[in-house]
């Protein structure tokens, strides 16, 4: 694989009862003080992932920062109130220059630091333009096992989605209190909010540790508060002021910007109702069988030595479909396929197709059945190149990561569209590895909408697929040069 940097339902907890005596109701002057303390009690409902992005991305920014060499570092906040804007002390630290945009890239005009605290590590900015979608913080932290989201921009890339949960409700590091998360991260997530399921700020990311996979630390409820609610107008900092504090200052670049967020038109909603969704198991089952492996070879001697490898996927009986990165360096004769129940193919054509967009096609030729599955026939994977998911659909990886054949990983839409070097890409958080690539990323109706071919190494679990379009263009090309000759 390439390893490139880069309804709401409305419960009721108690009901007013209707005592019958005799057959008749009790008038209410009849009721007793008990009956009339009792009241209806809404409990919150939990939001789905995709509602909680579109009712939360609004509130979310990216932060810039640029020191006296020029040099950028890239962190997150989030509107608290109209014009205020939270995130970490350490994210706005060294700034010669600060910049506030929207995750769609709109410019915020900055007007001063409401105040900083190095202890807490948070800050307050104030903007000039006015955002009505500030977010709530929560009346309580997260508990170990709860489900927990965050929209940040780690090492720059804009506007991500991430699940995780509550690994451990109360932290204590350094002698100061946590909610320890288990959560994708990256350098540059910081200053973003950590939202429970009713998209209320639950903490702030702070801290991710190196050493770990996944560990995150967010900055309690009780600090925000404390923080917020001590803040007087003698705090204030402005951005003169602070530059001037900071002309010497120099940070730790992590302006990587890998990707790039494209504006997008979520089609999947269109589909719901007229394909029928699938649970897990059935489309791992229905969808399996159209997975292939992919290995070269590399001949040493009448020698063949596996020097390559991956995963490709049926889409005709004698057309597989992979990556360009893992058949580009080889030809047909030292390149084989094989299906889900063992069976070998030959490989008697590969049409490579633009190494940017990094697919091929395989024209393959049975050439041995696995023994007692002679009358095995590969599945034939549906192409729907129309179909963008929502940021927070799940999507299902199938390939063969690490040689662990036929495997598949379940995860969350980052960003549905995001261009690196100008090819179209899916960002999301279905686990893949090398091996994994050629791999199918299926929709919940087990259609492929994304080829997996790259890890972003510098974020954890974050995987880029690029679209299927490109694909299907090709094997359009193909089928029409097939039926031309």
């Amino acid at each position: 694989m390439k390893k490139k940097l880069f309804g709401s339902v409305a419960l009721c907890l108690a009901l007013i009862m209707c005592i019958s005596l005799a057959g008749g109701a009790v008038p209410a002057s009849a009721a007793s003080k008990a009956d009339k303390k009792v009241v209806a009690v809404e409990t919150p409902a939990a939001l789905t992932a995709t509602e909680i992005f579109e009712k939360c991305s609004p509130a979310v920014v990216e932060i810039k920062v640029t020191d006296s060499c020029g040099a950028v570092y890239v962190g997150s906040g989030f509107f608290v109130g109209k014009y205020n804007v939270l995130t970490n002390a350490h994210v706005i630290a060294n700034a010669s220059k600060l910049q506030v945009f929207s995750i769609d890239g709109t410019e915020y005009t900055l007007k001063s630091i409401y105040g900083i605290n190095d202890e807490y590590d948070l800050a307050l900015l104030r903007v000039k333009e006015k955002n009505k979608n500030y977010l709530k913080i929560a009346e309580a932290n997260g508990r170990t096992g709860e489900t927990v989201y965050t929209i940040g921009s780690p090492v720059g890339v804009t506007g991500s989605f991430m699940r995780g949960m509550v690994s451990n409700e109360k932290r204590v590091v350094d002698n100061q209190n946590y909610v320890q998360l288990d959560i994708p991260s990256g350098k540059g997530i910081g200053g973003g909010p950590a939202l429970n399921e009713q998209g209320e700020v639950m903490g702030v990311m702070c801290l991710t540790v190196p050493s770990g996979n996944c560990i995150n630390l967010a900055i309690r409820i009780e600090t925000i508060n404390k923080f917020l609610s001590n803040l007087k107008k003698k705090d204030r900092i402005t951005l003169e002021a602070y530059y001037e504090k900071n002309k010497d200052g120099l940070v730790e670049a992590n302006g990587i910007n890998l990707i790039e967020k494209k504006s997008y038109k979520n089609t999947s909603a269109v589909f719901d109702g007229v394909l029928e969704e699938l649970d897990p198991e059935t489309l791992y089952d229905e969808a399996v069988k159209g997975i292939a492996q992919v290995q070269c070879y590399s001949w040493f001697g009448s020698i063949p030595v596996a020097s390559a490898g991956g995963t490709g996927f049926f889409v005709k009986y004698d057309t597989v479909i992979t990556n360009y990165h893992i058949v580009a360096n080889y030809n047909s004769n030292s390149t084989l396929v094989y299906d889900y129940s063992g069976a070998s193919y030959e490989v008697t054509d590969i049409i490579l197709g633009d190494a940017k967009n990094d697919v091929a096609i395989l024209k393959v030729s049975l050439y041995q059945a696995a023994e007692g599955r002679e009358d095995f026939k590969p599945t034939m994977l549906h192409l729907n190149p129309d179909y963008i998911p929502a940021p927070g659909e799940e999507v299902y990886a199938i390939g063969n990561p690490q040689s662990y054949s036929f495997s598949m990983s379940k995860g969350m839409v980052s960003i549905p569209t995001a261009q690196l070097e100008g090819t179209d890409y899916l960002v999301h958080f279905a686990a893949t590895s090398p091996g994994s690539s050629g791999g199918v990323l299926l929709n919940r109706y087990g259609e492929v909408i994304a080829i997996t071919n790259m890890i972003v190494l510098v974020c954890e679990n974050m995987s880029c697929s690029v679209q299927i379009k490109y694909a299907a263009d090709l094997l359009k090309t193909v089928e029409q040069q097939e039926a031309a000759a």
